[in-house]
């Protein structure tokens, strides 16, 4: 991470992972962290050599933890992203940059461009 972000503890990383599934409800929730109803998430889609990947960031708006994640991508799941057109070296130079990547990220945010929407598989229930 970077000066300004920081990363999650592994215990609230578990409680992040506990009480939410993103794919069914995209809103912002409360952060075990700081408390504030300000975590968010964004996902793309990688394309490895022998499956593709989803690639998740999760971080507080509030308080600059975030964490991420790497997982196949379930069948049928499709979601829009907003970065799709990025080229594999402009998205590892985002990516680099954790402060810039998740600056943009929350700008997205206000702007309304993200969350993103899904369909297809991988859902869940959600929990509070």
């Amino acid at each position: 991470m970077s000066a300004e972000m920081k990363n999650f503890e592994p215990a609230e990383v578990q409680t992040l992972a506990a009480e939410r599934r993103f794919l069914l409800d995209q809103s912002e929730w409360r952060c075990p962290a700081c408390g504030e109803v300000a975590v968010r998430s964004y996902l793309h889609r990688a394309d490895r050599p022998n499956r593709p990947t989803v690639i998740s960031y999760t971080w507080c708006a509030h308080c600059r933890r975030a964490t991420g994640a790497t997982s196949p991508l379930p069948p049928g799941l499709t979601f829009d992203d907003p970065w799709a057109d990025l080229s594999p070296r402009q998205r590892e130079e985002l990516e680099e940059d954790s402060d810039r990547m998740f600056a943009e990220l929350d700008a997205m945010w206000a702007k309304g461009v993200l969350p993103q929407r899904f369909s297809g598989t991988g859902g869940g229930t959600r929990r509070r």
